[in-house]
């Protein structure tokens, strides 16, 4: 027989369940939503049913859902944060905060998110879910990363982020696939599955608990969940922990370029969808993400000369990578790419420091780092 057992899930988890109403017992907020502020490739915008391809000043409203095929796309919200979306995704935002909402939603069905959190008052929250986690933010920036057939990735850069299992509040316990002992540990891992990354740490995920609790979300709902999926799990007594897991040079350099324009242009685009009276300010957006971005390249390519690396040995050792760089006059660099955004790449090589546009690129390699050292005769 069937048995419903209610798991003591903790408050975070519960309030994270309610948010996945689409907002339904959300006030209803017209400034609620996010603007296109940067886009690079083919990315697709889904509004009820219907797909457009995006572009710059576009607003994406709760309950919207972006697939990136080959390119990404930053969002800034009305609140300020803003959300990078990497090649191949498929994102849906359950939640956007406006004026009167305190809640953004993102959940991941796959790919790469990068998020800039701002600071949030007491009851905003920021949350990013996927089929299994959800991480919850407080000014912070982040990556969560879902792979198919992989367990999720979570690595923080700045701030603290929280996270646990995503499973209903309750769980069919059923008997034949379950041993007793074994469901006592199932629930007490449950209960306890809550792990805080600081800056530096990544996310560790037990994958069998993991695809466990992919089964139990997917199939409990439905009563699909059988006795005999559930028999072959036994492993419940490690679920989420975490790892050290300093931040590269690339991956501080790419949190840099996730710039911030200023919040009126933001508001002004979103609140100009609601009425006629009010003129969009995409061309305001363009120009002032470019101003921030190429501020940020700057500061990137700075940064980057002030570690006086010149030689072909410190610069893999810095970046844990050696590239050879083929520019379109000829040219051969020998480096490493410490970031991109759009069309212009920084590249520090051993003959210095450059921005060079995508033309400028013929193609880039990876080499093979060997470190020549003397034999002993």
């Amino acid at each position: 027989m069937k048995t419903i057992i209610t798991l003591l899930t903790i408050f975070f988890l519960s309030l994270q369940c309610s948010r996945f109403q689409f907002g339904s017992n959300q006030t209803k907020d017209e400034t609620a939503g996010a603007v296109v502020t940067f886009s690079q490739g083919t990315i697709f915008i889904t509004t009820q049913g219907k797909q457009t391809k995006a572009k710059i000043g576009d607003v994406v409203r709760p309950g919207d859902r972006i697939v990136t095929k080959l390119g990404r796309v930053d969002l800034q919200t009305y609140r300020g944060e803003v959300i990078r979306i990497k090649d191949n995704s498929d994102v849906l935002f359950r939640e956007i905060a406006g004026e009167n909402r305190p809640n953004t939603d993102i959940h991941l069905w796959a790919g790469n998110l990068l998020v800039k959190s701002v600071k949030l008052k007491s009851g905003q929250n920021l949350s990013v879910t996927s089929p299994t986690m959800v991480a919850g933010v407080r000014g912070t920036v982040f990556s969560f990363e879902l792979e198919k057939g992989s367990v999720p990735k979570v690595k923080v850069y700045e701030g603290a982020v929280s996270v646990a299992f995503k499973t209903s509040p309750k769980l069919i316990e059923i008997n034949e696939g379950l041993s007793k002992e074994n469901y006592n540990r199932l629930v007490k891992t449950l209960e306890e599955n809550e792990v805080v990354l600081e800056p530096g740490e990544c996310l560790e995920v037990n994958p069998n608990l993991n695809e466990l609790v992919y089964l139990i979300n997917a199939k409990v709902a439905s009563g699909a969940l059988t006795g005999k999926e559930l028999s072959g799990f036994t492993d419940f007594d490690s679920g989420l922990g975490k790892a050290s897991s300093s931040v590269t040079p690339q991956e501080k350099a790419e949190a840099e370029t996730l710039v911030v324009i200023p919040s009126e242009t933001i508001q002004k685009q979103i609140e100009s969808q609601n009425s006629d009276a009010k003129e969009p300010v995409t061309a305001t957006i363009e120009k002032e993400h470019e101003e921030k971005r190429t501020e940020a390249l700057n500061k990137i390519a700075t940064d980057a000369e002030k570690t006086g690396l010149d030689n072909e040995e410190e610069i893999h050792n810095h970046y844990s990578v050696l590239e050879t760089i083929h520019k379109s006059n000829g040219e051969v660099l020998s480096g490493a790419v410490v970031a991109q955004l759009g069309d212009v790449f920084i590249v520090h090589s051993t003959k210095g420091v450059f921005q060079l546009e995508m033309n400028d690129i013929e193609y880039v390699e990876y080499k093979n780092f060997k470190v020549k050292t003397k034999t002993k005769k």
